[in-house]
């Protein structure tokens, strides 16, 4: 993937960190931004998520930065791309619990989900 290395460095990431946010190994990542191997689709998901770039850009089809962003959002701090690259990396069943902690922390109701709309 042409554009891993420097969109990593950009983020302020070792490959060591970055692997860990994505629940893989630093070889595995190191064979990512080598070349060596070529994530799958889910992880290809991750990466891009967690870098806060686009796809596209992760593969050599724009020279653009390109962070994805939506009309009218606010740009994420890294504190925040630093919990969506965790949350990204989460099991299923630690991404519920980790909804659970958040709603108890925010005082939302047990039966009001902000998950999933869609």
């Amino acid at each position: 993937m042409e554009n891993l290395r420097e969109a990593r460095k950009e983020a302020g990431l070792t490959q060591k960190r970055l692997a860990e946010l994505l629940g893989i190994s630093q070889q595995s990542y190191s064979d990512y931004e080598n070349n060596r191997t070529f994530p799958d689709e889910s992880t290809l998901i991750k990466l891009a998520n967690a870098l806060n770039v686009s796809v596209d850009y992760l593969l050599g089809r724009t020279d653009e930065l390109g962070a994805v962003v939506m009309p009218g959002a606010v740009p994420l701090t890294d504190e925040e791309r630093e919990i969506l690259g965790r949350y990204h990396a989460l099991r299923p069943d630690l991404k519920e619990a980790f909804w659970i902690t958040l709603n108890a922390l925010s005082g939302t109701p047990a039966d009001i989900s902000t998950k999933k709309k869609a």
